[in-house]
């Protein structure tokens, strides 16, 4: 993948990429943004460039140091993720004691913190040492999704680089570019409200699709008190789903809402359906943020989902 492929982003990070390689910015980038917005994949590409020995641009991806990054085995990187739900201080500190030693091949190291705010108060104060007084020519990619959670000190020795998702337009252009058909690029997009990497997760997810019309057709089937049980029936062995279903209902809440205030949906591909769906839209959305709250209060899933429908209805 090339620079120029980012729609909206190209010549900023173009620019940025040619600061990092010439050693005129901070020693730690911040990559922000929605799930599925390209941080990723970015701070991989940023990764690859810095360690490239090939002509530009870089990265070339034909060269042995792109060949070793490309499978995972370059020395010269160390990437850090959350085992079970953190990251602990001592995957910082077994990161720190790796960077004290001489790089093998790149010049220099690369650091890759994936899920940043899941760096524990512990950890990110070893992180914080280290930041201040990086060895060598050490570079850090920190990633995250919620920086809110990340220490105002890590944060000021970051520069941040925020990512938004796409318009649909863009999305579905970007997904036919990687070879998903017109008409299945402008369905994901859709569902994935802009968001490249969400609608490729989409793609790969064999039972989404039948999962998602399982939903429609248990919201479709309320009319009455009488019609609470046989559609709340329609999800309650779907266990260990429960968070995909609300993401399904708040996404059709939010544009039944859209269409109901005469504005464009996400899910222009379903929008004879979300016209003719006779729930509203806000009231919908206002269910599911209580479903929510009592499904995280151990409230059963079939209760929960019961008491929600008799709210709609």
């Amino acid at each position: 993948m090339k620079l120029s492929e980012f729609v909206g982003y190209g010549d900023r990070l173009k620019q940025l990429m040619r600061s990092v390689q010439a050693g005129r910015i901070v020693h730690a980038l911040l990559f922000t943004g929605p799930h599925g917005s390209g941080k990723r994949t970015m701070a991989a590409m940023f990764a690859q460039a810095m360690l490239c020995k090939g002509d530009e641009p870089r990265p070339c991806g034909v060269c042995p140091a792109c060949k070793r990054f490309e499978a995972g085995s370059h020395p010269d990187v160390r990437t850090v993720r959350p085992e079970k739900k953190t990251i602990g201080v001592d995957a910082v500190r077994e990161l720190i004691d790796y960077l004290a030693m001489r790089p093998y091949e790149g010049g220099r190291h690369i650091a890759i913190i994936e899920q940043a705010e899941k760096l524990t108060p512990a950890a990110q104060n070893a992180l914080l040492k280290t930041l201040e007084t990086p060895p060598g020519d050490a570079m850090f990619f920190l990633i995250s999704d919620a920086p809110g959670a990340i220490l105002p000190t890590i944060l000021s020795r970051c520069q941040t680089v925020r990512f938004s998702d796409l318009s649909v337009e863009d999305c579905a252009a970007v997904l036919a570019r990687r070879g998903l058909p017109e008409n299945r690029a402008g369905m994901l997009s859709g569902m994935a409200q802009g968001s490249v990497g969400r609608a490729l997760e989409l793609d790969k997810d064999n039972e989404y699709m039948a999962l998602r019309e399982r939903v429609l057709q248990s919201l479709e089937t309320l009319s009455g008190p009488a019609s609470v049980a046989p559609a709340a029936t329609m999800l309650e062995d779907d266990k260990g789903t429960e968070s995909t279903i609300l993401e399904i209902m708040e996404l059709w809440a939010r544009d039944r809402m859209a269409v109901q205030s005469g504005q464009t949906p996400y899910q222009t591909f379903d929008q004879k359906r979300l016209e003719a769906f006779k729930l509203d839209g806000r009231a919908l959305l206002l269910g599911v943020l209580r479903l929510r709250a009592e499904l995280s209060s151990n409230v059963s899933w079939p209760n929960a989902l019961e008491q929600m429908y008799f709210h709609l209805i």
